[in-house]
């Protein structure tokens, strides 16, 4: 029997007003079958696994309680009190849609006894997706992990967490977004920080803690904090002291897993409020300098659009020709003038390096949009977001490149992003265009799978992840080199006939011949949606960069 018995209204409200007196909620594995709860003698209720969650999500947005006191008593406590150890939080965590408003069935879809007291009842708040030792165990309503996935977490080689006689709600919690709450989320240990916050900036302290904060591998969990937004309690996402706020984004080697979390917490968010239609005012009164020394279409409108969205505006350079650059004017100069201009600059440049090489001059952050035939991080992270958004996790999957792997800096970046996630790499191209070995070498060196090959039909059914890329012509010395390369994969529907069900093709874009127009019909065709995925991105990473997120 369950005591004491919540019978009254008084009763209830009670128990709303002594939370902080709770250490531990919990629940049993699902409600007993209705012949059980009729008969003679009725087992205690419980709401269940399933209704447990949206339960108590609805009731944070009915002001009653919060996010951080949901994560203290289902996550910390207990974890704090049964010595559990500590999962790595990169690799195990849950989403959660904090908006999503539904109505409990007769029957949740995973308990057997196929029915629940609390049906009818309108809750806010569902499960998008958990991810479980790097395995994605469950996206919107499926249950994707094998039967008996499961494990005893103490045989896990992992960190006790600390025994702290402290109950205050002020100890680890994890940072959680109104749109996508990542019931554990990690960042790295700050380090030092060239560029330096202006005077305006203001950072939000963090609590003082009464455990320990120490982790495995460096890392701590941070603190969310609620806001008030049309009479209802928000989950603030932003974590303003960000180690990479305030930094330039020059290569895909300076992000760790969990920086590449952070982004793509921050771009759900966002994401999840456009589509709402909501006007974010993120980045009122900053401007950003868009400077582009090669042509560019979608990296440079998505930058310019990022910003707007947020709320800032833009200085656009994008033809150099009419700027003091004809003059004979240096990068360094051009950088140094126009950051007095500008809270952080964005710089696509012809020549390897050129990015850090602004980089050391300006005193505002810089944002590599590619550098020659080095790199394209932002693409690189919109493209991984894209493969995590469109297949639900980028673990175990076989990602095949082609083209000009050689020149091209987006496969250069992917493919580095990549080898922090369980992959296997195939490069398809012709002998000429491989890619480079120093690249190669360093994919190895994490223990990442990949091959060579020369024909593109070889690998197409193994597929996850097709990434197409164009042959460059601005990258040949003569026009007779381009020709005899520039058409050697050419990606048809008939193409896609041994291809996996739902596998998805991909392209940085602009295309020449190597995808067919039509391509384009075919679901599995997703460049135009990784240009939408892009906007989100860009915005998460100028909201971080400028310490707003």
């Amino acid at each position: 029997e369950v005591r004491p018995r919540l019978a009254t209204a008084a009763d209830r409200q009670a128990l709303w007003d002594n939370l902080d007196v709770i250490d531990i909620i919990a629940t049993d594995h699902a409600p007993h079958t209705l012949h059980e709860k009729d008969g003679d003698n009725p087992p205690p209720g419980f709401p269940g696994l399933e209704t447990c969650l949206p339960l108590l999500l609805t009731a944070v947005a009915e002001g009653k309680m919060t996010v951080e006191q949901i994560v203290q008593k289902l996550v910390t406590n207990p974890r704090r009190i049964f010595r559990l150890p500590q999962q790595p939080m990169t690799e195990t965590y849950i989403e959660v849609d904090l908006d999503e408003e539904w109505q409990i069935p007769d029957a949740m879809p995973f308990s057997k006894c196929q029915w629940t007291p609390f049906a009818g009842r309108k809750v806010q708040g569902c499960v998008r997706r958990v991810v479980l030792r790097n395995q994605l165990a469950y996206l919107d309503g499926k249950v994707l992990a094998p039967e008996g996935y499961g494990k005893n977490v103490r045989t896990l080689r992992t960190q006790q967490a600390p025994l702290s006689p402290s109950r205050s709600s002020s100890e680890i919690s994890p940072q959680l977004a109104p749109s996508s709450v990542v019931a554990a989320v990690v960042v790295e240990a700050t380090t030092a920080v060239r560029k330096q916050a202006p005077p305006t900036r203001q950072i939000i302290p963090e609590p003082a803690s009464t455990g320990s904060r120490s982790l495995e591998d460096g890392v701590y969990e941070t603190k969310a904090s609620v806001a008030v937004d049309g009479g209802r309690p928000r989950v603030d996402l932003v974590e303003r002291s960000h180690d990479m706020a305030f930094k330039d984004i020059l290569s895909v080697a300076q992000f760790s897993r969990s920086d590449l979390h952070h982004i793509f917490k921050v771009a759900t968010e966002y994401r999840k409020r456009l589509m709402r239609g909501e006007r974010l005012d993120v980045l009122g009164g900053h401007i950003l300098a868009n400077i582009f020394y090669e042509p560019s279409t979608r990296t440079a409108s998505s930058f310019h659009t990022a910003m707007q969205r947020l709320g800032g505006q833009v200085l656009s350079i994008t033809e150099v020709k009419s700027t003091s650059v004809s003059k004979g004017e240096t990068l360094a100069d051009t950088v140094r003038v126009l950051e007095t201009y500008a809270d952080v600059i964005v710089l696509r440049h012809f020549e390897k390096g050129a990015a850090q090489i602004a980089a050391s001059y300006a005193a505002k952050p810089v944002i590599n949009a590619g550098d020659g035939i080095g790199e394209h991080p932002t693409q690189a992270l919109l493209d991984l977001y894209t493969i995590r958004e469109e297949l639900g996790t980028v673990n175990g999957l076989t990602v095949t490149m082609v083209g000009d792997l050689k020149n091209g800096r987006t496969v250069h970046s992917l493919s580095r992003l990549l080898s922090h996630y369980d992959v296997r790499l195939n490069y398809v191209s012709p002998d000429s265009l491989r890619m480079p070995p120093d690249i190669i070498a360093e994919i190895a060196d994490k223990g990442r799978k990949q091959n060579q090959y020369s024909d593109m039909e070889t690998v197409l059914p193994e597929t996850d992840v097709l990434y197409v890329t164009r042959v460059q012509r601005e990258r040949f010395a003569t026009q007779g080199e381009y020709d005899a390369v520039k058409d050697c994969f050419v990606l048809t529907p008939h193409s896609l006939t041994v291809c996996k069900d739902n596998m998805i093709v991909m392209h940085p874009l602009p295309r020449i011949n190597e995808i067919s127009p039509d391509v384009d019909t075919d679901p599995r065709a997703a460049y135009f949606r990784q240009m939408e995925y892009g906007l989100y991105v860009r915005m998460a990473l100028l909201a971080i960069v400028l310490g707003k997120a």
